[in-house]
């Protein structure tokens, strides 16, 4: 079998985690995923060595790149030095100041494949910060994603973190061949939508997910027996506070949604200043 030809640019960086994507194939379709908003732009996560962003180019979408290596920095402006579409910024996309890089006013979706490792926080930065964009098309690692899109009954905290702020779908799976160097896991592509408001008040988001990672501790256990034990409570105030909120106290925590988890926040409040 003939190797397949290098991808012309730097090469990865394995202790950057770096695997570049080279199936033609599934950029257009990261491509066909993403939407840009009218009037806006496509912010693209880790550009890397352009191969996304010719293709989102192709598709006549003003994309405004980010990239943390200077090496590919000097390498993108290059290659696509005429683009009179496309914005370089070298950045970390884990702690950007996104309203210091998008115009005022302007919505924006984002794209990227990114890092494993940076994922989790890449994507959590976006969907609590501000500007928020309209919508995510990131390939992130497939449990991750499976994990992220899991359907009700089966939730995790990593799911919950997501659906307060955005509806999250899987669109396809990537092989470790489509990379250069391969992976040694399988990829997903998921979409997020996201809410124009999220479901917890913004007030109440730090509470809301610190009483959640307190109950979450051990998610296949019975509701009762995990609130009991991550939350203070005076004696007999778990029962109590399952009653006000209207769930079965043996139900598991995973089998719970937003609109249970903030019932029993504000159940487990009236049952403290009661006590």
């Amino acid at each position: 079998m003939v190797p397949p030809a290098r991808l012309p640019g730097p090469r990865p960086r394995k202790a950057l985690g770096q695997h570049f994507l080279r199936d033609s194939g599934v950029l257009q379709d990261i491509a066909a995923a993403v939407e840009c908003p009218p009037g806006g732009l496509v912010l693209e996560v880790g550009a890397g060595t352009g191969q996304l962003t010719e293709v989102l180019l192709e598709r006549g979408f003003p994309v405004l790149a980010l990239e943390i290596e200077p090496r590919l920095i000097e390498h993108l402006g290059r290659r696509f030095r005429n683009a009179s579409n496309l914005h370089i910024v070298e950045a970390d996309a884990r702690t950007l100041d996104t309203a210091a890089v998008i115009p005022p006013g302007t919505p924006f979706s984002l794209v990227g494949n990114l890092p494993y490792f940076a994922a989790n926080p890449i994507i959590r930065h976006f969907l609590e910060g501000h500007p928020r964009p309209r919508s995510m098309v990131v390939m992130i690692q497939r449990e991750v994603a499976r994990e992220i899109t899991a359907p009700a009954g089966d939730w995790s905290l990593l799911t919950i973190s997501v659906q307060v702020y955005a509806e999250a779908r899987s669109l396809f799976d990537v092989p470790p061949e489509a990379f250069d160097p391969p992976p040694a896991v399988y990829s997903s592509v998921i979409r997020m939508d996201l809410r124009p408001e999220p479901l917890v008040q913004e007030a109440r988001i730090a509470e809301f997910f610190h009483f959640v990672s307190k109950t979450f501790r051990n998610p296949r256990k019975q509701i009762h027996n995990s609130l009991a034990r991550g939350v203070w409570l005076p004696p007999g105030g778990a029962r109590a506070a399952l009653e006000k909120a209207g769930i079965d106290a043996t139900r598991r925590p995973e089998t719970l949604d937003i609109a249970d988890w903030l019932r029993l926040l504000d159940a487990c409040e009236e049952v403290r200043a009661s006590g």
